[in-house]
Order: C-alpha cells, then sequence, then structure tokens
C-alpha cells in the first residue's frame, strides 16, 4: 500500500453533500435519535441513487484530500498485494509476495489481503478491490471513514481480516474501512454495563478493538487467572476456533467455539459495545441503552444497523483439562454406511442432549475412499469431562459393531487429555485454538454449502424430515463428494449449534437476534470444496509453482490424474505444460459446479427451513452458508428477521451498510451499488 497524498495536497474538487459528524470526539456519546441538527436518526443523510464509483464524473468531485487531512494521512490507495507480481512475474518482490500467499498471518495483516480469494463463476478478488482504504487506528478515523462514504455516495465495506466466503468485505470501486489495527485488550474484574441498574451484579469481562484476532485474545486470556476462582482456573473467552479470525464478523453473526455449548456463542456473551451510524453518530449500546440496536449486533450479521468499534464481553474460568474421544466405524457396503449413519446419528443426539459435560463439543465426520470405503466418526469433547462417563457414550456404538461384524463393520475407540500444566506461552496451543485450516488461505471456492441438523429430524424414524430422510441425505451427499475426486469437508461440528445448554445460557441465547432453530440443532453440516487460487494473476509456471503443493492436497489428488503430469511440469518450469494445467483444471470446474448443484438441491430437499407441520426445521449459519441460498432470510435468521429488516431500514436508511446476504440485501441490486426500490 502507499499514501495517496501529503497533508494540503488537493487534486480534486470538493462537493459539498449532506451532513457530516467527524468531529465527535473519541469516547463521548451522540444522541443517536437526532443528529446535531435535531434530525431524526438516518433522515439526516440526502437520498441516493447509484452509489458513485470511479466510472462515473461525480468522482471527480470526491474531496479525497479532506478524508486524508481528517484520519491523520491514513488514507492509501488500494493496492493488490501480489501487485509486484503483476508487473513482474520474476521479480523479487514477487517471488517474497507468492512465498507469503499461504501465510494467514500475513494476509489477515494487509488491508488488501483475503484468506478467501473467490468463488468459481460468481465473483475473485481480482475484479473486487477497494479504490482506496482508511488504515484506522482510532473511533475518529472510524468515524470519519463512514461520514465520508454516507456524505459522497460511496459504496463503502469494513474490513477486519479477510476471513470472508463471499467478498463481503471486498467490492470494486469501494471505500475499504480497514479495522485491523484497533487491537486494544482490556480486562475488567466487575464490569457493569452502561445503565444497568443496580440490582444487576458485575460480572468478569473482557473489552477488545474491532480488530483483535483469536491469536491475540486467547493467549492473553490465559495469562490471566479467572476472577475469584477457588481452583485457580485461567480465564477463556467465547469465540472461534480458528486463530487468525477476528472478534468483530465472528461476533456479530454468533461465532462458535469449542465451549460454545457450555457458555453460549459469542453473540450470547456480549455486553456492550461502541457503535457508529450510518450518518457518523456515535453511541454505547447494550441491553439497557439502546436495547434494539444491541439486538441487532447480537447475531444479526455484519453489514447491519452500525460499524463497531469495540466489544465488551462476558468472560469465564477456562478448564484445567480437557478431554477428547472418538469412535469410528468403517463399511464396504453402502447399506451398512446408512445403518451405521443411524445409529451413530442417535447416539450423538444423546450425547448432546443429556451428557453435555462429556460431549459439549465435538462432531460427526462422514467420508469415502475407494481403497479404505465408507466411514462415519463420532467425537466428543468435554470440559473437565470425567473419562468413564465420556468413555460410556460409545457404548451403544461399540454394541452396533459388535452385532455386525458378520456385515463387513469394523470400529475404532480413541481418547486424549489435554491439562494446563502442557501449555507452552512460548508456543501459545489450545484444544479450542488452532492454526486456520490451510485449505482455506488462498483458496477460491467450488461450493459452500451448509445446514443445521435438527434433533426432532434425528429422533423421528420415519417419514419425511425424519432420521430416515436425514440418512438418506447423507448417503447420497457422500457418495455425490466421492465424484468429485477432491478433498471436501463433510461433517457435522456440534459446536455450531445451541442445544444442550443450561436453562440461563438458553435464557441468554433468547435475547438475542439468532435463529431459534439452534436450539433444537445437533450441529452444523459443513459441506465445501476450496481450490487453492489466486486469480489476480495469469497463469505461469511461477504462479503454479507457488499453488502445486497444495493443489496435491486438495484438487489432484493422485498420480492417475490427467493433471498430475502437465501440472508437475508445469511446476517444475515448463510454461507450455503450465498452461495446460491451467487449460485442464478450468475445463474441470464446469463439472465440479454441477455436482456442488446436486448437493445443494439434496440439502434443501432433507433440511428445508420449515417442515411439513409449519415450524421450523432447519437453517443455516451467516458466516459460512451457501452463497446461492435462496431463502437466506429464514435460513440465518428464522422469526428475527423482519424485527432485523425494520430496524435496518430504521437506523441505515439508505443502505450504506451492505453485504450479500446482510440484512436488507435484498433491497439492493447484487453489487450492493443501486436501490431496488
Amino acid at each position: 500500500m502507499r499514501e495517496v497524498w501529503s497533508a494540503g495536497t488537493a487534486i480534486c474538487v470538493s462537493v459539498v453533500v449532506g451532513i457530516v459528524h467527524s468531529g465527535v470526539d473519541a469516547g463521548s456519546t451522540v444522541d443517536i435519535r437526532k443528529d446535531t441538527n435535531g434530525a431524526e436518526s438516518g433522515s439526516t443523510l440526502p437520498e441516493f441513487r447509484c452509489r458513485c464509483m470511479p466510472s462515473q464524473p461525480c468522482w471527480q468531485g470526491v474531496p479525497w484530500h479532506k478524508l486524508n487531512a481528517s484520519v491523520s494521512g491514513r488514507l492509501v490507495e488500494s493496492v493488490d498485494e501480489l501487485a509486484s507480481c503483476i508487473s513482474d512475474i520474476k521479480a523479487p518482490a514477487c517471488v517474497q509476495a507468492l512465498a507469503q500467499t499461504d501465510d494467514e498471518f500475513w494476509l489477515t495483516a494487509q488491508p488488501n489481503g483475503y484468506l478467501h480469494t473467490g468463488l468459481y463463476g460468481t465473483w475473485n478478488i481480482s475484479t473486487a478491490l477497494s479504490a482506496y482504504a482508511v488504515t484506522a487506528e482510532s473511533e475518529k478515523d472510524m468515524v470519519a471513514t463512514v461520514s465520508f462514504a454516507a456524505e459522497h455516495n460511496l459504496r463503502l465495506v469494513v474490513k477486519g481480516t479477510g476471513h470472508d466466503w463471499y467478498g463481503r468485505s471486498a467490492a470494486a470501486g469501494s471505500l475499504l474501512l480497514w479495522t485491523h489495527l484497533l487491537k486494544n485488550i482490556t480486562w475488567k474484574d466487575s464490569f457493569i454495563p452502561d445503565g444497568a441498574p443496580p440490582s444487576d451484579g458485575p460480572v468478569p469481562a473482557v473489552t477488545v478493538g474491532a480488530g483483535v484476532q483469536f491469536m491475540d485474545l486467547y493467549p492473553a486470556a490465559n495469562a490471566k487467572s479467572y476472577p475469584g476462582d477457588p481452583d485457580g482456573r485461567k480465564t477463556i473467552v467465547m469465540g472461534g476456533t480458528c486463530d487468525s479470525v477476528g472478534v468483530g464478523g465472528c461476533w456479530l453473526a454468533g461465532c462458535y467455539g469449542t465451549f460454545t455449548k457450555k457458555f453460549g456463542n459469542g453473540a450470547v456473551n456480549l455486553l456492550e459495545a461502541r457503535v457508529i451510524f450510518a450518518n457518523g453518530s456515535v453511541a454505547t449500546v447494550n441491553q439497557y441503552t439502546h436495547t434494539d440496536v444491541f439486538w441487532t449486533l447480537r447475531g444479526g450479521g455484519g453489514a447491519n444497523t452500525a460499524v463497531v468499534v469495540y466489544f465488551t464481553a462476558r468472560v469465564h474460568p477456562a478448564p484445567r483439562w480437557f478431554r477428547s474421544g472418538s469412535y469410528t466405524i468403517t463399511t464396504n457396503s453402502s447399506t451398512m454406511f446408512a445403518s451405521a449413519v443411524a445409529a451413530v446419528l442417535r447416539a450423538a443426539a444423546d450425547a448432546v442432549t443429556d451428557h453435555a459435560a462429556s460431549c459439549g463439543d465435538g462432531g460427526i465426520g462422514f467420508g469415502f475412499q475407494p481403497e479404505l470405503g465408507y466411514s462415519v466418526g463420532l467425537s466428543c469433547n468435554g470440559y473437565e469431562a470425567n473419562a468413564t462417563a465420556q468413555d460410556s457414550l460409545f457404548t451403544t456404538l461399540k454394541s452396533y459393531v459388535s452385532s455386525h461384524k458378520g456385515d463387513g463393520v469394523l470400529g475404532s475407540h480413541s481418547s486424549s487429555n489435554w491439562n494446563q500444566s502442557q501449555y507452552n506461552p512460548k508456543k501459545p496451543s489450545f484444544p479450542w485454538m488452532e492454526r486456520h485450516p490451510d485449505r482455506e488461505i488462498s483458496t477460491e471456492l467450488i461450493g459452500s454449502m451448509t445446514k443445521y441438523f435438527p434433533i426432532r429430524g434425528i429422533r423421528t424414524e420415519a417419514g419425511p424430515h425424519s432420521l430416515s430422510s436425514i440418512v438418506d441425505g447423507v448417503v447420497r451427499v457422500t457418495d455425490i463428494i466421492s465424484k468429485m475426486n477432491m478433498t471436501m469437508s463433510n461433517y457435522v461440528m456440534f459446536a455450531k449449534a445451541q442445544s444442550g445448554m443450561s436453562d440461563d445460557v438458553v435464557r441468554r441465547f433468547n435475547e438475542t437476534s439468532q435463529n431459534p432453530v439452534l436450539l433444537d440443532a445437533l450441529g452444523l453440516w459443513l459441506l465445501y470444496a476450496n481450490v487453492p487460487s489466486l486469480p489476480q494473476l495469469p497463469p505461469s509456471s511461477t504462479v503454479l509453482k507457488a499453488l502445486w503443493p497444495r493443489l496435491q492436497m486438495y484438487s489432484v489428488l493422485s498420480k492417475a490424474d490427467p493433471l498430475f503430469a502437465p501440472c508437475e511440469a508445469g511446476a517444475s518450469g515448463d510454461e507450455d505444460q503450465a498452461h495446460e494445467c491451467f487449460r485442464l483444471w478450468n475445463a474441470r470446474v464446469p463439472q465440479l459446479l454441477g455436482l456442488a448443484d446436486q448437493i445443494r438441491d439434496v440439502l434443501w430437499e432433507v433440511f428445508p427451513n420449515s417442515g411439513g407441520d409449519g415450524r421450523p426445521f432447519s437453517g443455516s449459519y451467516w458466516n459460512e452458508a451457501d452463497y446461492w441460498d435462496k431463502d437466506f432470510s429464514a435460513s440465518f435468521w428464522g422469526a428475527a428477521y423482519p424485527r432485523l429488516l425494520a430496524l435496518k431500514r430504521q437506523y441505515d436508511t439508505n443502505g450504506l451498510f451492505y453485504g450479500h446476504h446482510a440484512v436488507g440485501s435484498e433491497l439492493w441490486t447484487s453489487d450492493g451499488n443501486c436501490p431496488l426500490e
């Protein structure tokens, strides 16, 4: 990146449109119901049609020098992080950049670094970069950026880390508000939200800037003793598992990790937030002050009613030990695979709902490999779980295998333990934090489809939307995946649902804007396939060399694959073969997209948002869903959506905050640039 202008340099003619509130001081509060001229929230901004874009005459009148001055010179021109490769693929700077495209921390530390580079046939980062970015370091910078975008009718996107399957934090010709540098972490042993009644006692909490990542937060939490814990436990914060994920995008949509069934997910644990509205006003919101806005932040997803400067969240005691157990069943028979899936689903539903202390996290994995056959495995993770109690969860599966040995069914059990004495602060590692999966770094999606597994469906043996139909769906999807000849996730994550929780956590969940089907969900079925891809660069042996090690892990899996020979030769420097490798891969993509469509059809058949009785049945998670979800409002929010949409209209009148399948996105063209009304 590079600075756009030094202070005082002007290259554009200023055009004054609307009202700016960039003079608000950090820490002050502006009444969000009225701006400084006394108008109702949202109504101070002029009504526009389409956003002002670089190709339009209006762009020449945007006074960028004024924005640059108001953010202390932090306005930069958006430049692709691989720009050196675009100009010279052999340049030393390009070689260095290519070597870092598999580094999650390098990518998230760049204003224009994105872990996900696109979705085949839909969007990719080569055509989605912003025009300019503000590398914000304060609330003042953020207010100035939001106000400027609103005043000049610019397309605004907000980005923390770039963990984004759908291009929501990237848009061609936009102004990017980059929050990554807001890294403050403040621990509060006795936090009381503003406006709380005296009867509400204080709770341990942490306040974090919008740019904090879990790799920052989890080690800091583990260095702090949980206030008042008689056993000396450390502190833990509810968030995602992958270490480079940011709190902002995660908490706003729900955010799930290893202990979110025990303590509730990230949104459940939010206590307060400092926000900026589309008209530039700021406020502190919580359950007692501006409660409606706070409700939208607790699961309503990003690009909603406001931009968050910092969050305050409840913290919890970390486990002294953590136990994991698993049981895997294998078979060469598709009939017995279906039978085994049914057995595992029954066992899992009982484990999650009736034995949450031993199985608060874990999941179910499904698979098929020609040389190994079918497999289905149940894993359970428990916060200070008792070994005997957890092992007993697999008793019914051991009995199932024993009774079907004559049918070629095999089973295996394993377990492991972790305790605090194993923690090394020089190499921070926890069972609840892991390096972001390599398959998601500098990769382009073939498809991503997710659905919640409803427990009431599992406990209904026959008929539509029952165990039999769910099992049939699992078998069909697993068989389709086997035809793709590439690595694809096919597992159910228990932590990404909210069944089996205590009454207190359920009460707090019901105060959020999340989809109520989460309370009856076993977990989230994650089905996605990614391919290492740098779409902003033309095909060459140099690019292929950077991608080839991971292509062999995810999309060209054996030497028998027709792509292997030309790809290997191309990665070794043969330019003709490198181009042939890319050509053959691009020719294969339509078939893979077709198979992804088949999976999509099965999911909608087996897991509709509403069952035959009209009651909510399934849904999906806003951060990890299907780009092409045909009923996204019901999938992500269910009965909460009408209120979310009404509040969106109230607080973001002109739709400044937009994202694909975000609240209110159906009111705009798919690029977020023109209203449909």
